[in-house]
């Protein structure tokens, strides 16, 4: 999910219109730069950063996003450093990264955990998943830019189908960090059908031997995701690091999970929450989630 991924109305469109021309966006940066940290974030977060934005990763390598002032978390990074987009999920990441050799990152949008990921470890294979067009090409073009060669873009939706399948994808000037396959996750938006793959599918056609970690950000459609990766959750029982929506994904989720015999973490401020059961936060502000079996925590304790 976005910093901020709500539709906007016409005229706050035209100010953020004037702030990606290159000049104004460079001056706009270079006037609020020496205020930026008495600044709310969600605000700051909000404003357009045209150019190359890069952010420090625990190894000291150099995550690199570039952005025409759409890309709302390669804003979030240039005001904030990886600090300013879902820092306790990041946390999680690095808490598990000595147990993944393969990597899905389902909803990649413009690539930021993908490319921290096979930056962290290039030994690390990385399959990002992203279905907009729009989106997926941002993708690939971060991929080129921080010199990758360990990640493979996949221009198709995660499902429980293989084929195709509608993507509605809401208004707006930024990049559609909120399109779902959902019709009623947010209605308004423009229908486009694209390709569709179960995540079995993919490992069987692409000869996968394991995958050690799921990264879903499917807006809604985590549990259709997880019915689409069965036979790969029973063979390798990989990590989980799962958004949950509030009052629309925990019941799903659960019928996906509870036959693998996974247990549940929130990925909260103070760190990883065991709980007994999913339930998301309504103030979304802490979406994210942990999954994992007891192999899984018996090959990499989490505390």
């Amino acid at each position: 999910m976005s910093p901020d991924d709500r539709p906007r109305g016409g005229a706050r469109e035209a100010v953020r219109d004037f702030l990606r021309r290159p000049a104004v966006n460079a001056l706009m940066r270079m006037s609020l730069r020496p205020f930026a940290r008495w600044l709310p974030a969600r605000a700051l977060c909000r404003l357009p950063v045209v150019g190359e934005v890069t952010a420090s990763l625990p190894s000291g390598a150099r995550l690199r996003l570039g952005s025409d002032g759409r890309d709302l978390i390669a804003s979030a990074l240039y005001w904030r450093g990886l600090a300013g987009y879902e820092p306790e999920t990041f946390a999680a990441l690095w808490k598990v990264a000595a147990d993944v050799a393969v990597l899905f990152d389902v909803g990649a949008s413009t690539g930021v955990f993908t490319i921290a990921a096979a930056l962290e470890d290039r030994t690390c294979r990385v399959f990002a998943f992203e279905p907009g067009p729009g989106m997926s090409a941002d993708l690939a073009r971060n991929i080129v830019l921080n010199g990758l060669t360990n990640v493979t873009p996949v221009e198709a939706a995660a499902c429980e189908h293989d084929g195709t399948v509608d993507l509605f994808i809401p208004p707006g000037g930024s990049l559609a960090f909120g399109a779902s396959t959902l019709s009623s996750f947010r209605p308004g938006g423009v229908r486009r059908s694209v390709r569709a793959v179960r995540l079995d599918t993919f490992v069987q056609q692409e000869g996968i031997e394991r995958v050690d970690l799921l990264k879903l950000d499917a807006e809604g459609a985590e549990p259709a995701v997880l019915a689409g990766a069965r036979a790969l959750l029973e063979r390798d029982e990989p990590w989980i690091i799962c958004e949950v929506l509030h009052g629309i994904t925990e019941v799903g989720l659960h019928a996906e999970l509870d036959r693998f015999g996974y247990r549940y973490f929130a990925i909260t401020s103070r760190g990883l929450e065991p709980r007994l059961r999913i339930v998301g936060d309504p103030t979304y502000r802490a979406p994210n989630w942990l999954f994992a079996t007891e192999r899984r925590l018996g090959a990499c304790p989490l505390v």
